[in-house]
C-alpha cells in the first residue's frame, strides 16, 4: 500500500482504538515508497522500488504495557493485533518508567513534503543516472553513483483523543568520478527534501573537475 491518505489512516486507527479494552491504547501507522538506481563503470547496474506499510499497537493496563505490529489491515488482523498487545500487557511486569499517553492536542503542520520528490519515476531515475554517466564517457572518465528517493507518512492516534498525520520526502544522490588510469577522483553529493532544484547535469561537473 505504501502511502495512506490522512482519511485512510484515521479510519484504520479509529478501528484499532475501538477494539481495545485496555486503560490506554496508542496506534501508529507508518509507510513509505522508496526508489533507487545504482550505476558503476559508466553503466546502470541495479534499480528498484520498495513499498512498506506497518501498524504498531501499544496498550497499557495500569503500568503494564504490551505491543504488537502487523502489515495486514483487514478487520480480523486488526483485532488480532489488539488482542495480542493486550495479552502481552497482562503478562508483563509493571514498568517503573511508564509514561501515560499524551493528551489531545493540536499539531501544527510543517513543510516536510515535496510533490516533485514524490513524483520521481523509474524513468526519471534513469535520466539522472545518464546525466551523470554521459559527460564522463565523453571525457574518458568513469562514474559510479547511487540515487535514492523516498516518500513516507506517519499517523498516530490514542484513546485520549490525540491524532496526528504527516507526510515527508527525501532524496539523496552521490557520485564518484575517476580517471581511466585510477590516479584521480572527484566526488559530489546532494541531500534534498525538494528535488525541484536538483540539477544532475551541472552537479556532475563538480566531481569531474
Amino acid at each position: 500500500m505504501g502511502i495512506m491518505t490522512e482519511a485512510e489512516a484515521k479510519t484504520i486507527l479509529d478501528k484499532v482504538l475501538k477494539l481495545s479494552t485496555a486503560d490506554e491504547c496508542t496506534a501508529q501507522l507508518t509507510g513509505s515508497i522508496e526508489g533507487n538506481i545504482r550505476f558503476a563503470l559508466n553503466n546502470v547496474s541495479t534499480s528498484g522500488v520498495v513499498s512498506n506499510t506497518n501498524l504498531g499497537v501499544s496498550v497499557a493496563f495500569g503500568r503494564r504495557v504490551g505491543t504488537s505490529s502487523t502489515n495486514d489491515f483487514s478487520d480480523a488482523s486488526l483485532a488480532r493485533a489488539v488482542k495480542r498487545a493486550e495479552e502481552l500487557a497482562r503478562l508483563a511486569p509493571e514498568n517503573p518508567e511508564f509514561v501515560p499517553a499524551v493528551e489531545k492536542q493540536v499539531y501544527k503542520p510543517s513543510s516536510t513534503f515535496s510533490a516533485a520528490t514524490a513524483a520521481i519515476t523509474p524513468e526519471r531515475r534513469a535520466e539522472i543516472a545518464m546525466a551523470s554517466i554521459a559527460p564522463c564517457r565523453a571525457k574518458n572518465l568513469i562514474a559510479a553513483g547511487f540515487l535514492n528517493d523516498e516518500q513516507s507518512f506517519v499517523a498516530f492516534a490514542n484513546s485520549k483523543g490525540a491524532f496526528g498525520y504527516q507526510r515527508s520526502t527525501d532524496m539523496n544522490y552521490t557520485c564518484t568520478v575517476r580517471t581511466a588510469d585510477g590516479r584521480g577522483s572527484g566526488w559530489v553529493a546532494r541531500s534534498l527534501q525538494d528535488s525541484t532544484g536538483f540539477k544532475p547535469a551541472s552537479d556532475i561537473e563538480i566531481a569531474m573537475r
